[in-house]
């Protein structure tokens, strides 16, 4: 169960090519609602202003050795390991749906497009991983 290709079972009953058009509208669908909610709400204007704001208030300008190496401390301690939140629980249960999110995602997508009939085999792998995400996002929601 754990090692089997739960779109690969589907697609008896369900045309791969209709499932990868279902991803790829969501995928699509996803992009647009979010460009026409920043539209909507004006969060790229404020995002520029605010950001032409602060450089004109800054007291030095910032190198590009030093933005880089901005960059990647804020990717390390905010992105990677959600170090903005000060609650140990709650830190964890943001990092479980968020990787858990981000594997589910992954593995959905290389299941769908790259191993879509029980014809094309994929690796015990996939599935496997794609349970750990889904059980991640669960736990973590």
């Amino acid at each position: 169960m754990f090692t089997r290709n739960p779109f690969a079972e589907l697609s008896a009953s369900i045309s791969p090519a209709v499932m990868q058009a279902f991803v790829a509208v969501m995928v699509f669908l996803v992009v647009a609602g979010t460009l026409v909610d920043m539209a909507h709400k004006g969060s790229a204007t404020y995002f520029f202003n605010n950001w032409r704001k602060s450089k004109n208030k800054a007291p030095r300008q910032v190198g590009f050795g030093e933005l880089v190496m901005i960059a990647i401390q804020t990717g390390l301690v905010d992105v990677l390991t959600s170090g903005e939140f000060c609650n140990a629980r709650r830190r964890i249960a943001h990092l479980l749906t968020m990787y858990g999110f981000i594997i589910f995602v992954v593995t959905t997508a290389i299941m769908i497009f790259g191993y879509p009939t029980p014809a094309t085999h994929n690796p015990a792998l996939l599935p496997q991983l794609w349970h750990i995400g889904a059980l991640m996002l669960a736990v973590g929601g």
